[in-house]
């Protein structure tokens, strides 16, 4: 079965919206996995830069459309248009959809098409009202299957919608983060002995990055720190105008989104993360495997199952600044304490469940299934 699935059907992954998050890296890691498994593997996506991130077996397919739309509408219909054609033009294929997946199962059931659809973030993020909730308890049950991220998400997921979810945890590439760790420069700026804390995600909502801010700016006479936010979103001109406004220019530091960021997360003493919402946070697996020290907001869903609970590291509700600064103090005051490198060791040593070969073969296995 696997044999006849690899030569001669199609395997067609849809990601109309590609934003550079821990999402994509599962995506580029995912699509070139299984690039050496199916001979006939296409990825429609509307990002026309991307491709350099896929392997060159990979038919990479983008509309024939110059400039930077921002409209996800937009990319979603003309990128459905291309599923649609490329349907049309085979007889066998299973689509795997990473977003835009109300488009993609739509299509599926017209042309009564296999389809796997992921699902990979809580939601309270998109399911925000009655009418969309409603909406998605009913197109979740149309797929041939639906895939999880993380133990909790599934159960959250299979409860409020009703449905029986495959959980696969994310795929974590150990050997991908130790070949882009290494770099001589000090990028904080600042000598060794300076404590360095670190803030990397997308500049949005859901990452709460005014949580971080003025969890900083209450310790800012504590003791000597530098922080740095990493990353890119709509929410910069205001994070940036926060840092003024508060004469926080010595403390805090932001750069735009880099394919390189954990060369910052291997070089941090602390990672924050203050997050929402979450599916698994890639972010975090990454922290752990570079022992790196993690207070984290028990958000739904991933870094309570990560951070085992809070025994892999600090777990804060949401939206509190303040409980947020107690733990940042509590943890550069005690931070040689034995209790604190015991929690470190606890995460990396819980890295197993997030074998690279061992994930990725499971969604190799349900997709063969699927065929």
């Amino acid at each position: 079965m696997a044999k006849q699935n690899k030569q001669l059907s199609n395997l067609v992954i849809f990601t109309p919206n590609i934003d550079h998050g821990g999402v994509e890296k599962n995506l580029f890691l995912l699509s070139n996995f299984l690039s050496k498994r199916f001979t006939n593997i296409s990825l429609i996506t509307f990002n026309h830069t991307d491709k350099k991130y896929f392997d060159k077996k990979i038919n990479f397919i983008t509309p024939n459309i110059l400039g930077n739309f921002k409209n996800r509408i937009l990319k979603n219909f003309v990128c459905t248009i291309l599923l649609t054609k490329l349907i049309l033009s085979r007889k066998k294929t299973l689509i795997l959809s990473f977003n835009s997946n109300l488009y993609a199962t739509f299509l599926a059931k017209i042309f009564r098409t296999k389809i796997i659809i992921r699902i990979n973030a809580s939601h309270k993020l998109w399911a925000t009202n009655f009418f969309k909730k409603k909406i998605f308890e009913f197109f979740f049950k149309l797929p041939d299957a639906v895939i999880v991220n993380s133990i909790d998400l599934k159960k959250e997921i299979d409860k409020k919608f009703k449905i029986n979810s495959k959980c696969i945890l994310n795929p974590l590439n150990k050997k991908k983060i130790l070949k882009i760790k290494k770099n001589n420069l000090k990028l904080f700026n600042v000598n060794r002995k300076v404590f360095k804390i670190l803030f990397l995600g997308r500049l949005v909502d859901q990452k709460d990055p005014f949580t971080f801010l003025e969890s900083i700016k209450r310790i800012e006479k504590k003791f000597k720190f530098k922080a740095l936010i990493v990353g890119s979103g709509y929410m910069k001109k205001n994070i940036l105008k926060y840092i003024k406004e508060n004469s926080l220019e010595k403390k805090i530091k932001q750069i735009d989104f880099t394919s390189k960021g954990i060369q910052y997360l291997n070089q941090c003493d602390l990672f924050v993360l203050t997050s929402k919402f979450e599916g698994l946070p890639n972010v975090l697996l990454e922290a752990q495997f570079l022992k790196k020290y993690i207070i984290s907001s028990n958000c739904p869903t991933g870094p309570r199952e990560i951070l085992l609970g809070g025994k892999a590291g600090d777990l804060i509700k949401i939206n509190d600044p303040e409980l947020f600064s107690k733990k940042i103090i509590n943890y550069y005051l005690n931070r040689k304490n034995k209790i604190y490198k015991r929690k470190i060791q606890l995460g990396f040593k819980s890295l197993y469940r997030y074998d690279f070969k061992t994930n990725c073969e499971k969604y190799y296995n349900l997709i063969n299934k699927t065929f």
